[in-house]
């Protein structure tokens, strides 16, 4: 299932974070409205306490307390804030008997007043305001406030369009990713009936052109033998082909089953290299086999193992103008030289041990590395990761000459083949200098004892 990773900020991370500034934002403005409020009272109650005590020394000395909103003295101290927005007045009783200021800081400003003490039988007090305008303040709180929403509004729009972009490719692209994978399987069925109706009459063909040439159906003149002979060779090259795109149809449709059984690998090498020797022979190379018959055994698949083993010799023969081929084999790993069995570990390793064990797939198991070596044109290090893929070639020659360009199929199910049997294929190469195809199979601990030449356990005698 193909999924596109979502942008990092969703829409749910957006809204708290601009709620949480509209929230610091509206509390900061209102933090501030109140402290202006208090400072203007603090203000107010000073200023209140301070002329009180003025007009009350005026009183005392003075006959102004008969009429205090016609004392000169009064009106200095009550009018003597020049501010605008300060506003003062003098009330005895309930009567307001002098105002000073504006009248609306009265009614709506930060409001302060202070006890007058004179000898009367009726209170006396002073009232100081400080207009408190927080117009602007609010003004710039519900324009912020505004802005904050609609900047939280165009957030959430935004990212819940993006949110439903991105759901709208993902399932594009699940309904695309379904699309390929059902084209894949037919195509892989495809292949597999087609591979398998292809075999029969295929067989058919080498089957009555070996006939042929058996004399069957009468001697061959000698002008009939070369056509028959090319008709084999086509017949069976198309035959190896068609084998070829089943084995990796079946593959890939995960149906190819292995039946492992224990192998002592010398003869079986040996075997093998019996029947590509006339190969090798035709293009004049030598070629040798290094197989110890102290290896361990393998529990493998020999037919896949022979599979691999044929198309990694073939490979080395075809790219080998001259020189020779060798396969030789190694254990890797296992048990140290000071182990239960140090005479025949010690036996088994070579100088060549250390670098391969670096190459090992994996440190901690005991692996047989089964190397078929060339002295070819060698591969390119861009290349030698591509030679694996499905119908790569490199230094594949001409297309008319198909039979000995081949399909690219032999190096991809080689390596499947190998990962299928529970280890790998490796390559190190270089131009002009050879290759050499590292076929890593697993040994099981119970295995690590070494084996004579008739495929018995050594004696401890």
């Amino acid at each position: 299932m193909v999924r596109l990773p979502l942008a990092r900020t969703s829409v749910g991370d957006v809204s708290l974070l601009l709620t949480a500034a509209l929230l610091l934002m509206i509390g900061g403005l209102i933090a501030g409205d109140r402290g202006l409020a208090h400072a203007a009272f603090r203000q107010a109650s000073i200023d209140a306490q301070q002329s009180s005590y003025a007009v009350a020394a005026v009183l005392r000395d003075s006959a102004a307390m008969a009429a205090p909103a016609a004392s000169p003295a009064v009106k200095s101290i009550i009018g003597r804030w020049p501010s605008e927005r300060t506003a003062a007045a003098l009330v005895i009783g309930a009567d307001t008997v002098l105002v000073s200021g504006p009248r609306d800081a009265l009614r709506s400003g930060i409001v302060a007043t202070s006890p007058i003490e004179v000898r009367d039988s009726l209170p006396w007090l002073l009232v100081v305001a400080h207009e408190h305008d927080v117009g602007p303040f609010r003004i710039l709180l519900g324009g912020l406030s505004l802005a904050a929403v609609a900047l939280l509004a165009y957030g959430v729009l935004r990212e819940r369009r993006q949110a439903i972009r991105v759901v709208e490719r993902s399932a594009e692209l699940e309904r695309l990713y379904s699309e390929v994978a059902r084209a894949n399987t037919a195509k892989s069925e495809f292949l597999a009936n087609i591979s398998h109706e292809l075999r029969t009459p295929l067989n058919a063909i080498v089957g009555f052109v070996e006939l042929l040439k058996d004399g069957v159906y009468g001697d061959l003149s000698p002008r009939q033998v070369p056509p028959v002979d090319r008709i084999a060779a086509s017949a069976t090259h198309l035959r190896h082909l068609v084998d070829q795109v089943l084995d990796i149809a079946k593959i890939a449709a995960g149906r190819l089953e292995v039946h492992p059984e224990t192998l002592v690998l010398r003869p079986f090498v040996l075997n093998v290299a019996s029947e590509l020797e006339s190969l090798v022979n035709e293009r004049g190379l030598s070629f040798s086999i290094a197989v110890g018959a102290s290896l361990p055994r393998v529990r493998t698949d020999p037919t896949h193992l022979r599979q691999i083993l044929v198309n990694l010799i073939g490979n080395a023969v075809k790219y080998t103008p001259q020189g020779g081929v060798a396969v030789r084999a190694r254990l890797v790993g296992g048990p140290s030289p000071h182990a239960a069995v140090p005479h025949a570990q010690a036996r088994r390793r070579t100088p060549e041990d250390p670098v391969l064990a670096a190459q090992s797939p994996d440190p901690r198991r005991a692996w047989v590395a089964l190397q078929v070596v060339d002295t070819g044109v060698g591969i390119a290090p861009a290349d030698q990761a591509r030679i694996f893929e499905e119908f790569e070639q490199v230094n594949a020659g001409p297309r008319s000459e198909s039979m000995q360009r081949g399909t690219g199929l032999g190096l991809a199910i080689s390596k499947r083949l190998a990962q299928l049997l529970g280890g790998d294929i490796r390559v190190d190469s270089e131009l002009g200098k050879g290759s050499t195809f590292t076929l890593w199979l697993p040994v099981h601990p119970d295995d690590l004892e070494p084996v004579v030449a008739n495929g018995t356990p050594p004696s401890n005698d």
